[in-house]
């Protein structure tokens, strides 16, 4: 993988975030012609079509993903979304838990498969699971603020403000 395919990968990634799915479209397919075997790139060139509700286009981009990289957990997620949303939970549950063999604890797959389980009546395994999504999420979040130390200062400075507040509040009380 080169620093070009990383920058156009990260731009498009911006793009998604901001929901301009036909600049996001146009930067991966210019990633996936300088560098075809970009599977992350495919993945979400998969999720721009999945957005736009074109989900058979989706799902081809989502096995070419897993044609080029097998292991990649968010391609079975997101090819199992595709399935759920056809109705075909049993496709859906085996991408899900593919996802989970490859990524144990991830949240995005704990919780679409906790949230099939609910639909098919299975409410308390359907409960744990969306319990256990919350907390993998949870530690993914911490997981992330600790490793990055701009956002570690920006909490840091919320609860000092929040700090502040409060005891301006109290002051205010006591007056």
């Amino acid at each position: 993988m080169t620093a070009r395919s990383e920058q156009l990968y990260s731009q498009a990634l911006q793009y998604m975030e901001k929901w301009e799915l036909d600049k996001a479209e146009e930067v991966l397919r210019q990633l996936l012609e300088e560098d075809p075997q970009h599977a992350r790139a495919m993945n979400k060139l998969g999720v721009v079509y999945a957005r736009r509700k074109d989900l058979r286009q989706a799902e081809v981009c989502f096995n070419d993903a897993l044609a080029l990289d097998p292991n990649l957990a968010s391609a079975h997620t997101n090819l199992g979304n595709i399935y759920a949303e056809r109705g075909w939970n049993e496709r859906a549950k085996e991408a899900y838990e593919r996802a989970l063999l490859l990524d144990p604890g991830n949240p995005t797959a704990t919780h679409n498969l906790g949230v099939l389980y609910r639909k098919s009546g299975d409410i308390a395994k359907g409960v744990s699971l969306l319990k256990e999504a919350n907390r993998a999420q949870r530690r993914r979040m911490r997981s992330e603020m600790e490793a990055n130390p701009e956002t570690k200062r920006v909490v840091t400075l919320g609860w000092i403000a929040i700090a502040i507040v409060v005891f301006i509040l109290i002051y205010l009380a006591n007056r």
